[in-house]
């Protein structure tokens, strides 16, 4: 990566994936991802962030916080197929951060360091690379770090784990509106590594969480649209007022059909 492109990656790690170079603004609690590596950092994380989502449980709070550290692991995936550059995220270099937003808590993420270690420009020594260094992230900051939410939460590690694919077939797709060939082939393969390649050891599991079949159904206001399934539960029906969203794998598909039916009629009747 030119050393020119490297603000343009930083602003992007911040818009996009609510990754900053610093404490972002509004942060009212932090934590430092080594601690949450740890039983009691992580039981104080969870105690704080449970009541600010009204969750009944701590598996919700473990939930939600799996599918935002998803952010995270998307940021590293963008950097080596956008920019073919890797940013050094480690325990001791990530921080966690809430943020009061309008009516919800934020949870963003900050780096200590925004270091980024260019791939090599043949080919083959880049896959190399790539495979190297996403084994690293995953083996060595993402899993201890959900190994630890898992234990601590009572979620199982496949749940947990369960919460980023979505988020990630969701981005992939929307790189490859508009995109050109050449471009796409190289996010495929990276992503191909990650779904297809990495074994399921790294992620402490017996099967890749990532190796999912993408599921659509028809989308809520529009038959001609079609949207994503979510792969796993986010279990927002175990907070207080919560209910099944919409893309749930737990909806049936008589429940699915009967809530657009309802959106549809009343949609219908508020512009009549």
């Amino acid at each position: 990566m030119d050393e020119a492109q490297t603000p343009e990656l930083i602003k992007d790690f911040g818009s996009k994936f609510d990754l900053h170079p610093v404490v972002p603004e509004g942060a009212r609690y932090s934590f430092a991802a080594s601690e949450l590596a740890r039983e009691e950092g992580m039981r104080a994380f969870i105690e704080c962030y449970r009541p600010m989502i009204k969750g009944l449980d701590d598996k919700v709070a473990a939930s939600y916080f799996a599918g935002s550290f998803g952010n995270v692991a998307l940021a590293v995936q963008y950097a080596i197929s956008v920019y073919s550059a890797m940013p050094e995220v480690s325990l001791s270099s990530l921080s966690v951060h809430l943020i009061p937003a309008e009516g919800y808590w934020r949870v963003a993420f900050s780096l200590d360091e925004s270091n980024f270690s260019p791939a090599p420009t043949d080919p083959e020594l880049r896959i190399c690379w790539r495979n190297g260094r996403l084994t690293q992230f995953y083996q060595e900051t993402a899993a201890p770090l959900l190994s630890v939410l898992s234990k601590v939460s009572g979620l199982g590690l496949s749940e947990i784990w369960g919460q980023l694919p979505t988020k990630f077939n969701y981005y992939i797709e929307m790189l490859a509106d508009g995109n050109n060939s050449v471009f796409m082939q190289t996010v495929q393969a990276d992503y191909k590594y990650l779904t297809d390649e990495m074994p399921a050891a790294v992620f402490q599991l017996a099967r890749n969480p990532f190796h999912v079949k993408v599921r659509k159904v028809e989308a809520l206001a529009d038959p001609a649209s079609t949207v994503q399934m979510r792969n796993r539960c986010c279990l927002y029906y175990r907070t207080e007022g919560g209910s099944y969203c919409y893309t749930c794998p737990r909806l049936t598909e008589e429940e699915r059909a009967k809530r657009r039916a309802e959106y549809r009629n009343s949609t219908a009747s508020a512009q009549a």
